[in-house]
């Protein structure tokens, strides 16, 4: 069976949960080396026909959901000798596409050890494809000792924001699961430009096999262009189930600090955990990467992704692909009787224009006693307040100001009160002014972030020990996916949607399931036994 990593299709044998423990199936003649054997053979499998034909070796031998599971659980053993260094790789997508990726490996690699993951996307992929490697310029900067570091390639025909694109990144990872001892949970993707634009695609339509998202110098506009030819429709809500960095720079030609903060405000007025850092001389290209890379490896080292989480909510404008987060999968759309009403989450708000500070400067004195103001502009704050051209700038906000770059600090320093104070030298006499804020005109009206054209459906979930209640919207149909590590099996499962009963019981173990997830996610720390169809009801 074979599962593109873009699209989360239906279950075809439409089972239940399972449960692993307590549960009497009947003898089994299997031998403990023989199912040791072919559990090994099934985590060796490539993706594809190979890995079903070797679940269906597992399944000919009538195992015990336990033993199957512990086997599953502990994962492949790992070659000892296993290739260190740089390697350039390729793989190829169901379509037959090859895509090419260059990956490091740390010299001194530890089979017994998990080992993080950081996958780099590069940008430009407005170009036709290279024809040799590298991907990346200055790969140098990135490649580590303590992490698997790889940069996969795009250009204009399978750019980072297409299908294409998640089912070759996920393919990516899952074949790095086979060759070396991956920490599932620790799998970070990043990029820069376009690249980093990228990282934001993944995170509204893919993100389950990702810890976190990182963006250097990108902006989420770009997915919100009908000419960047991005694959289905963004929403915003998707962006909680993961972290996001973002470093942008306020002299960026292309992507400046103030063009992406009307997005970044979105998203963290709908949830969103990010943390952004704009620099404000920063350019369209990573010169700050020595002063910041401490603070990205600090975030991403707290990124941890939670295989199971208790909390889950996902939008898709289809219940065939982009239709997964983790354990829930939607499987059909469609209006109910009863369902919920949401925030939507998808109105970029402009405030109204405000009045500049309005003084141009010829620079600090030569006694280093303050910066000369030599123009006033008309309707500027400065003016309101009764600054002058001719005065000498000598405080502000608290702060002396004696050249440049202390009026720089200045201005940035936060103020327990509305306005903005400065001290001001006239004459030989110093005054004190309050700059005080000044609206101009009406904001204009709030404007969409992302187009949608499609309907779509979304639901969230909440867990609490075996309950799970769920909202949904525009959702008929979905799927829970049901792991023995988040759930007590030995006791009924209940679930509500929209405030309804929709199922209540105790569920049969299902090793075809905990294979088939298995061989699609090859992750050792989010496997399912079972699978839970769930029709949603009107009320």
């Amino acid at each position: 069976m074979r599962l593109d990593t873009g699209r989360c299709s239906r279950p075809r044998l439409g089972l239940v949960a399972a449960a692993l423990t307590g549960l009497v199936l009947g003898p089994r003649s299997v031998s403990a080396q023989d199912l040791a054997g072919a559990v090994e053979a099934f985590w060796a499998a490539d993706s594809g026909k190979d890995s079903d034909a070797a679940a269906a070796a597992i399944l000919a031998l009538n195992p015990d959901i336990e033993p199957l599971w512990r086997l599953v659980r502990s994962g492949p053993a790992y070659d000892v000798d296993a290739p260190r260094g740089r390697h350039l790789l390729s793989r190829q997508n169901a379509d037959g596409v090859e895509f090419r990726y260059e990956v490091f490996v740390p010299e001194h690699y530890d089979a017994t050890r998990r080992y993080p993951v950081h996958v780099y996307l590069h940008g430009g992929v407005a170009r036709p494809h290279r024809e040799e490697a590298p991907f990346w310029r200055n790969t140098a900067r990135h490649v580590r000792d303590d992490a698997i570091v790889v940069f996969p390639e795009a250009w204009d025909e399978a750019m980072w924001w297409q299908a294409s694109q998640v089912e070759n990144l996920t393919g990516i990872v899952n074949d790095l699961k086979r060759r070396y001892n991956v920490n599932e949970n620790a799998v970070h993707l990043m990029g820069v430009s376009d690249g980093a634009t990228g990282a934001f695609y993944h995170a509204f339509k893919a993100p389950t096999p990702w810890a976190s998202f990182v963006s250097f110098n990108g902006h989420p506009v770009v997915l919100a262009n009908p000419s960047t030819l991005a694959d289905g429709q963004m929403y915003v809500t998707n962006l909680r189930n993961k972290a996001i960095f973002a470093i942008n720079g306020g002299k960026d030609r292309l992507y400046p600090v103030a063009s992406v903060v009307p997005y970044f405000q979105l998203f963290v007025d709908a949830g969103v955990f990010l943390q952004f850092t704009p620099k404000p001389e920063g350019e369209h290209n990573m010169d700050w990467w020595d002063e910041e890379r401490p603070n990205v490896d600090a975030f991403v080292v707290g990124q941890n992704r939670r295989p199971l989480p208790d909390r889950l909510v996902w939008e898709t404008e289809s219940g065939e692909r982009f239709n997964r987060a983790h354990w829930v999968v939607i499987t059909e759309l469609g209006q109910v009787s009863g369902e919920t009403a949401f925030d939507d989450f998808n109105d970029i708000v402009t405030p109204a224009p405000s009045a500049p500070l309005g003084f141009n400067m010829i620079g600090e004195r030569d006694d280093g006693g303050g910066v000369q103001l030599v123009d006033i502009l008309a309707g500027s704050m400065a003016e309101a307040a009764g600054v002058q051209a001719g005065d000498v700038l000598v405080e502000m906000n608290g702060v002396p100001v004696r050249n440049v770059d202390t009026l720089r600090t200045a201005v940035q320093t936060p103020q327990d009160e509305p306005g903005l104070p400065v001290t001001v030298q006239r004459g030989g006499v110093q005054l004190s002014f309050r700059l005080m804020p000044m609206v101009l005109g009406e904001a204009p009206p709030p404007r969409q972030a992302f187009p949608r054209p499609e309907s779509s459906g979304r639901l969230q979930l909440l867990r609490n020990d075996n309950d799970v209640e769920v909202v949904t919207r525009g959702v008929r149909r979905y799927t829970l996916l049901l792991s023995p590590e988040q759930f007590d099996f030995t006791r009924p499962v209940r679930v509500t949607t929209n405030g309804v009963e929709s199922f209540r019981g105790m569920v049969e173990p299902d090793p075809e399931s905990l294979l088939r997830w298995a061989g699609h996610d090859r992750d050792r720390s989010m496997l399912f036994g079972a699978e839970l169809d769930i029709t949603v009801v009107g009320r």
